[in-house]
């Protein structure tokens, strides 16, 4: 009782954060995930499923394994405030691998979806659940909502991506003075990142310092891990000539940062030195 009292807390304190005065309505969403399940799981298992050894568990039926092993991560899930780990996420898909249509863990991960932003797995999670619901059931027409939610918000989403203009920043490099002999085989990175945000570039590429100078072009197909240029970006352009990787030593040769908006053409200079 007491596990089914923190859920409504939680699926409150969600639907109200993320959907205002219709909170109410729709944080059964997150409740629904854990009890639509839980009672026939409570009278079968009972403390049974949090002692079952490895070779009980496998004994169980496949349904029951599932129920058992979403159950723990659920309850995981809730003591970490819904902040789910990679464990998490993983015994949730672990239950999915036994019995694809485990209720509590499509729930559950249909929320972890949808609070990390990817309303596009929600939709489907969401939507696997609502095939082993009642049609036309109170416990449906929730979940319907929350689908219909999720793919507003997808669709917002793609919307937004569609009107990113992608942008090219064009660039002279070359070298400021000769090169020391320890340096004849150094590399060269240039990279983009966007200014005053994470300093993780957006876009980067390698050169061997024997092809400068150089005239180059960083686009997004020199993007790093999502990463995009697209015209009204502010973003820092730099270059580092170093014998190590990409995050450089004491004694590499810089050049002289480039701030820049991004438009229709962005052209610049980096010449490095000591």
């Amino acid at each position: 009782m007491g596990l089914l009292t923190m859920l409504i807390l939680f699926g409150l304190l969600w639907a109200l954060r993320e959907f205002g005065r219709n909170g109410v309505i729709i944080s059964f969403l997150v409740t629904l995930v854990c009890s639509c399940g839980a009672t026939y799981g409570y009278w079968s298992l009972g403390a049974y499923e949090m002692s079952l050894s490895t070779e009980a568990l496998n004994a169980l039926p496949e349904n029951e394994r599932a129920y058992v092993i979403a159950q723990a991560a659920e309850d995981e899930f809730l003591e970490r405030n819904r902040v789910a780990n990679q464990e998490i996420i993983n015994l949730f898909q672990l239950a999915l691998d036994i019995d694809p249509n485990q209720i509590t863990a499509l729930g559950s991960m249909g929320i972890i979806a949808f609070e990390a932003g990817e309303y596009e797995k929600t939709v489907l999670f969401w939507t696997r659940m609502l095939e082993q619901l009642p049609p036309e059931s109170d416990q449906a027409n929730l979940i319907s909502t929350g689908i219909a939610r999720a793919s507003e918000r997808a669709n917002a989403l793609a919307s937004q991506d569609n009107m990113v203009v992608e942008s090219i920043i064009q660039l002279d490099v070359s070298l400021d003075q000769e090169l020391p002999d320890n340096l004849k085989e150094a590399s060269v990175f240039i990279f983009a990142r966007e200014l005053d945000g994470s300093p993780r570039p957006l876009a980067a590429k390698r050169l061997s310092v024997k092809d400068l100078p150089v005239s180059i072009t960083l686009s997004n197909q020199d993007a790093l891990m999502g990463g995009k240029l697209s015209q009204g970006l502010e973003v820092e352009v730099a270059a580092r000539l170093t014998v190590s990787d990409a995050s450089g030593t004491e004694s590499d040769w810089m050049a002289v940062p480039i701030i820049m908006t991004l438009g229709s053409k962005n052209i610049g200079s980096l010449r490095l030195k000591p």
